[in-house]
């Protein structure tokens, strides 16, 4: 596609990264965009662990934009605003370790309290500073693409929407406004102001994106909203050049599961990490690695100590396609809690594209009415485990273990469904189609 065709895009609210499932997803659609086209603005405490592969133009937004009430004003720590220079970006990341303690505090024990008593959702606020606005003007966007998560990021959207007056494309990952306030004393104040906001915000955007097409059909019935579905694409030529490289699986089954363990899955994995260790599978060991940015966690560490149970610091993306195929079976879980299938029930979480690309069988663990659990029954394609007591989980892996055949026909039905939906190359020139097209003929004249 010729350069002059890409618009100059601005996208607030999730960085370029590959650890999280916003930020790996935006950089498989934005994979082949202009770099002199492409910029992301978001809070310093939003703007860590970024990659330069796809942009390398990333607006801070810090004390000249957030501000923070007392007393948090005082113990919160302060990011300059203005563009990131990533010659010093090492310099950020080691004054980030270096206020650990006071993350306990304020992070652990200080929001947590702030979410129960119903003020979490006002303690900060972001606003344009003539900075900002002198910066916008310099790099002139042209279109505005927005994925928030906050209450304080769906308000800053609104204004920046209605500086702009841009064309504005929202990406929806997850069900987040069926849980954002369900913790708060307040939960009810909460629930109706920020619902009547997001709304505020969605009746600005002119394209809807969502992760799943489950979650496309509960927005449409929710919020009279025509969404588009697009997941995590993924280059099929990196696990068609990869060797499979398995442990003999008569004395070892090996079971991976890649990812954060959090808000949507933390119950699911020790669950099947508990069930796991307890068991003794006749003659044959059964293994569960966990590969996860949260190695240090407290749920991590709860299940670290368990028989058969390996908790691991995470492997650069470039190397998942070849860790995939070197198990016996992949894990895909998420949370039967209330809140944990509230946050989820939408989402096809973004490993599942490569787990389905990748040719091992897949396990997904989860509630029967998940996207993810109905996606992959409809199309034949994981074993879907979708009662969580010890004896289910033992019956399932005893199931998978002792039947070569199911193991290579869905395995064999994900890595076909996977090319077709999935596949970068298509889904990533429908996506920037879709962002080119959405350009209005009208020039954009800023305050």
């Amino acid at each position: 596609m010729n350069v002059n065709n890409y618009p100059r895009i601005l996208i607030f609210g999730q960085p370029f990264n590959h650890y999280s499932g916003g930020g790996i997803t935006l950089t498989n659609l934005f994979k082949g965009w202009p770099q002199n086209k492409i910029a992301v603005t978001a809070t310093g405490h939003v703007l860590q662990k970024t990659t330069t592969d796809i942009c390398r133009t990333y607006y801070q937004l810090g004390k000249d934009e957030q501000r923070w009430v007392f007393p948090l004003n005082l113990i919160q720590r302060s990011f300059p605003s203005g563009l990131i220079s990533f010659d010093t970006r090492d310099s950020v990341s080691m004054a980030a370790s270096k206020s650990y303690p006071r993350q306990i505090i304020v992070d652990k024990l200080f929001f947590p309290f702030m979410h129960w008593i119903g003020l979490f959702h006002c303690l900060s606020k972001t606003s344009l500073s003539p900075k900002f606005k002198d910066w916008l003007s310099e790099y002139h966007p042209e279109v505005l693409y927005i994925q928030v998560s906050t209450r304080e990021e769906i308000l800053f959207s609104i204004q920046l929407h209605d500086y702009l007056k841009l064309p504005t494309i929202i990406h929806m990952m997850d069900d987040w406004p069926s849980t954002i306030s369900k913790k708060s004393l307040l939960r009810n104040y909460w629930s109706k102001k920020i619902d009547g906001e997001f709304r505020k915000l969605l009746e600005r955007v002119d394209q809807y994106l969502s992760i799943s097409n489950a979650m496309s059909s509960e927005y449409r019935r929710r919020y009279s909203k025509s969404f588009e579905a697009f997941h995590n694409p993924i280059d099929i030529s990196k696990y068609n050049h990869t060797l499979i490289t398995r442990t003999n699986q008569h004395e070892t089954f090996r079971v991976l599961y890649i990812g954060r363990i959090g808000l949507a899955n933390k119950n699911s994995i020790s669950l099947f990490s508990r069930a796991i260790s307890s068991y003794s599978f006749d003659n044959l060991n059964v293994t569960l690695d966990i590969f996860t940015n949260n190695h240090e966690s407290r749920e991590s560490k709860k299940i670290a100590g368990l028989n058969n149970i390996t908790i691991r610091p995470p492997v650069k993306h470039e190397e998942i396609p070849t860790l995939l195929k070197q198990y016996d079976l992949l894990l895909l879980p998420l949370d039967f809690t209330e809140t944990g299938l509230k946050f989820a029930r939408y989402s096809i979480p973004t490993k599942a594209s490569e787990y389905m690309i990748s040719g091992t069988p897949i396990l997904v663990f989860a509630p029967e009415e998940t996207a993810i659990s109905k996606f992959c029954a409809e199309n034949n394609c994981a074993y879907c485990l979708t009662n969580q007591s010890d004896e289910d989980i033992i019956k399932a892996v005893k199931y998978i273990v002792g039947n070569n055949s199911y193991r290579n026909k869905i395995s064999n039905n994900a890595k076909r469904i996977a090319q077709k939906l999935f596949d970068e190359d298509n889904v990533r020139k429908k996506f920037q189609h879709l962002i080119i097209t959405s350009i209005k003929t009208e020039n954009h004249v800023y305050k």
